[in-house]
């Protein structure tokens, strides 16, 4: 039976059914050529997204390496929703980081009322932060709500939302 097995054994590897897991080398070069595109590929895709992006950035933006996406009223009127997307990380980390970012507010001009951000327990600040800079993401949204409890923000208002240096002006409350 061994002598049998042995013969099987010695006719496959003759007949180069033998299995490899090796990729032939002459498409190496080709694969790693496509690789390499691919990447070169990405890379200027974004190169040419942040380029039109930058194109319709503010100056307030452009100087904080931001793109603001809104303000909106949430949770029944009881709060506000600010949203922004970070488009340079660097310029972004006084708003993100927690170290460098002071409390943020909000001032509606109809009122003059002054909405901070809520802090709870369990939940903490409700604003998205980070601890190191490294963490902060290109693309990526970040958030702050603002409690609005006598709801003197309204939906066509205009507001000023404040993070310590930054300060978006005559936003319209959606």
């Amino acid at each position: 039976m061994r002598a049998a097995f042995l013969a099987v054994l010695a006719a496959l590897a003759a007949g180069g059914c033998a299995h490899t897991t090796t990729p032939d080398a002459s498409a190496l070069p080709e694969t790693e050529r496509r690789l390499a595109a691919a990447r070169e590929e990405a890379a200027a895709r974004e190169a040419r997204e942040l380029l039109a992006l930058e194109r319709e950035l503010t100056p307030l933006e452009r100087a904080w390496g931001i793109k603001l996406l809104g303000i909106r009223l949430t949770a029944g009127g009881y709060a506000l929703d600010f949203r922004y997307k970070v488009l340079d990380p660097r310029k972004a980390a006084p708003l993100v980081q927690r170290r460098f970012s002071p409390v943020p507010y909000v001032i509606v001009e109809r009122t003059g009322a002054k909405l901070g951000v809520p802090f709870t327990e369990k939940a903490g600040s409700l604003r998205s932060s980070v601890t190191t800079a490294e963490q902060i993401r290109r693309g990526r949204n970040y958030t702050a709500l603002f409690a609005n409890p006598g709801k003197h923000a309204r939906a066509g208002d205009r507001v000023t939302v404040a993070f310590g240096g930054f300060r978006a002006e005559r936003l319209i409350v959606q």
